[in-house]
C-alpha cells in the first residue's frame, strides 16, 4: 500500500451554503464507478456516519470538559452560552474551508493529459491510485505548461494542501505546528491523569509508578493502524463521561439544591476583562479542536462522502453537552464554589470523588490515542515508513511519543492554564488561521464571495490568536512562577 493510499487525496467542492455532502457524494461516485475493483458486493470498511459522529464527539468531549465550568466563570453565563455555539460554527466553517482546499490542488500530477482530468473526463482531478503512482515516478508535474513541485512522499493530506499553498515553507510550518499541537494535547492529558491519580487514596506512593498503568494503556491503544479502530471505544468513553458529570451534578444538588439557579442573576454574564475572555476562548477552542484532524477522521470513514453530515451531528452533540457542563455545573455549585481550576476541585474526599476520578482517568486513557495516532502518522510519514514495512518501527515511535509526553508533563503547572494556552495558540493556529490562509493562496480564480469569506475568517483567526495567546501565556508564566516559589 502506497503512502498516498494511507492519506487519500480526494477532492472536495462546496456550494454557497457549505453543503459538503452534496458534492463529495458526486466525487466519491465517480471514483467508485471508475475503480477497476468495483463490484456490487463490495462493502467499504471503516466507521459509519453514526460511529464517526460519536468519534468526533468523543474526541472533543475529553479532558477539556473538566475546565468548562472554569470557562463559564471566566466568560460569564450569557457570553459562554452564545460563544459555545459560535465557536462550534467556526469549527465547521474552518473544516469546510480546509476540505475545500483540495478542490484547488493541481489535478494533473502524473501522466494525465488534457482538460478532462484523470477520472474518465468527469471530475478533472486525480484519483488516489494515480496520485500514488505519480509520487513514485517523479518529483514534479506539469499543468498548463507550468512545472509544479510535488510534496515529499509520506506527506499527509493537510501537508499536501500546505505544500501547494506555500511551497516547502508551508509544509514545514504546518508540520511544526501540528507536532506542537499534538504534543501539547498529550501533555495536557498526562497532567490531567496525574491530577486524578494524586487524589486517589490507593496509590503506590510514587507519582511516576501511579501514572505507569494508564500510560501503558494509552501506548497500547496508540498502536492501532488508524482512528477507525478506536471508534469502538467512543460509546464507552462518552458513557463514562456522562456518568462522571452525573455524579458531579448529584454532588452539587446534595450540597446546594437549586439555590444556585435561584440566585443566577447574581452571577456574571460577561467576562470581566480581556484576560478572562482569553482564558475562556482557549478552553473552548481546545474543547472543540476538530479541524486539525478532519482529514484523519474522514479517512477512517467507510462512506467518506458523509463527512459533512458527521461533522454537523458531532459538533451539535458537543454544543449541547458543553452548555450543560459549563453553565449548568457553574450555576449548580455557585453558592459554595468558585472554579479557579478543573471541576473536580468541587468534590470532597469521598467515594464519589474516587469514582469520578477513576472514570475520568479511563476517559483520558481512551481519548489520548486519538491524538497519538495522527501524530505518530505524521512522524512516520516524515521518516518514510510505509504500512508494508516493519510494524515494530511504528510501534517504537508511538510508544516513545507517549513516554516523552509523560516525562514533560511532570514539569507543567496547572491543567486549566495549559489547555487555555494550547487552545489559544496551537488549536487556533491550526484550526482557524491556516485553513483560510491556504484556501486564499490556492483559490486565486475562485468566486469573489468565497474569497471575501476566507479573508474574514483569516483576519478574525489571526487577531484572535495573537491577542489570546499573549494573554494566556502571561497567565501561564504567572502560575509557573507561583508554583516554583511555593
Amino acid at each position: 500500500m502506497s503512502t498516498a493510499e494511507r492519506q487519500p487525496l480526494t477532492s472536495y467542492q462546496c456550494c454557497d451554503h457549505f453543503d459538503i455532502d452534496r458534492y463529495t457524494s458526486t466525487i466519491e461516485q465517480i471514483n467508485h464507478t471508475t475503480s477497476p475493483n468495483n463490484n456490487a458486493s463490495h462493502k467499504p470498511k471503516g466507521a459509519t456516519v453514526v460511529q464517526t459522529s460519536l468519534n468526533i464527539a468523543k474526541l472533543c468531549m475529553g479532558t477539556g470538559t473538566l475546565a468548562l465550568p472554569f470557562a463559564a466563570q471566566k466568560g460569564g453565563l450569557l457570553f459562554n452560552g452564545i460563544g459555545l455555539g459560535l465557536i462550534g460554527l467556526w469549527n465547521y466553517l474552518s473544516a469546510n474551508c480546509l476540505l475545500r482546499c483540495l478542490e484547488y490542488v493541481p489535478s494533473e500530477v502524473g501522466g494525465c493529459k488534457g482538460g478532462g482530468g484523470c477520472n474518465g473526463g468527469s471530475s478533472g482531478r486525480t484519483t488516489v491510485e494515480e496520485y500514488g503512482a505519480a509520487e513514485q515516478h517523479t518529483a514534479t508535474a506539469t499543468e498548463d505548461g507550468m512545472t509544479i513541485q510535488r510534496p515529499p512522499e509520506g506527506t499527509t493530506t493537510y501537508g499536501v494542501v500546505a505544500w501547494y499553498a506555500l511551497d516547502q515553507k508551508g509544509l514545514m510550518i504546518l508540520d511544526l505546528l501540528m507536532l506542537l499541537l499534538f504534543v501539547g494535547l498529550l501533555i495536557a492529558y498526562e497532567v490531567a491523569m496525574m491530577s486524578f491519580i494524586d487524589d486517589i487514596p490507593l496509590t503506590t506512593g510514587s507519582r511516576r509508578f501511579d501514572l505507569l498503568l494508564p500510560s501503558i494503556i494509552v501506548a497500547l491503544l496508540s498502536c492501532a493502524p488508524d482512528i477507525s479502530f478506536l471508534s469502538k471505544f467512543s460509546v464507552i468513553g462518552l458513557l463514562a463521561l456522562a456518568l462522571s458529570f452525573g455524579v458531579i451534578s448529584w454532588q452539587g444538588l446534595s450540597e446546594n439544591g437549586l439555590a444556585g439557579f435561584a440566585n443566577v442573576s447574581e452571577l456574571n454574564l460577561m467576562p470581566e476583562d480581556l484576560s478572562a475572555a482569553s482564558n475562556w476562548f482557549g478552553v473552548v477552542a481546545f474543547g472543540y479542536g476538530v479541524v486539525p484532524v478532519i482529514f484523519n477522521i474522514r479517512d477512517s470513514m467507510a462512506e467518506k462522502q458523509y463527512i459533512g453530515r458527521s461533522t454537523q451531528i458531532g459538533l451539535g452533540m458537543v454544543y449541547f453537552g458543553y452548555l450543560f457542563i459549563s453553565n449548568g455545573v457553574r450555576v449548580l455549585f455557585s453558592p459554595t464554589h468558585s472554579f479557579d481550576g478543573d471541576v473536580l476541585q468541587a468534590l470532597p474526599a469521598t467515594w464519589i470523588a474516587l469514582v469520578v476520578r477513576l472514570l475520568m482517568t479511563f476517559v483520558v486513557a481512551v481519548t489520548a490515542p486519538l491524538i497519538v495516532v495522527p501524530c505518530g502518522e505524521l512522524i512516520e510519514g516524515k521518516l518514510g515508513l510505509e504500512t508494508t514495512g516493519p510494524i515494530y518501527k511504528r510501534i517504537v515511535i508511538r510508544v516513545l511519543l507517549c513516554v516523552v509526553c509523560t516525562i514533560l508533563s511532570e514539569f507543567v503547572p496547572g491543567f486549566v492554564h495549559i489547555i487555555s494556552f494550547v487552545g489559544c495558540f496551537c488549536v487556533s493556529m491550526a484550526g482557524f488561521v491556516l485553513p483560510p490562509l491556504f484556501c486564499l493562496q490556492l483559490s486565486s480564480k475562485s468566486k469573489s464571495q468565497e474569497r471575501v469569506g476566507d479573508v474574514a475568517l483569516l483576519l478574525l483567526g489571526t487577531m484572535t490568536t495573537i491577542i489570546t495567546s499573549a494573554m494566556t501565556f502571561s497567565d501561564l508564566m504567572k502560575v509557573h512562577s507561583t508554583v516554583s516559589k511555593g
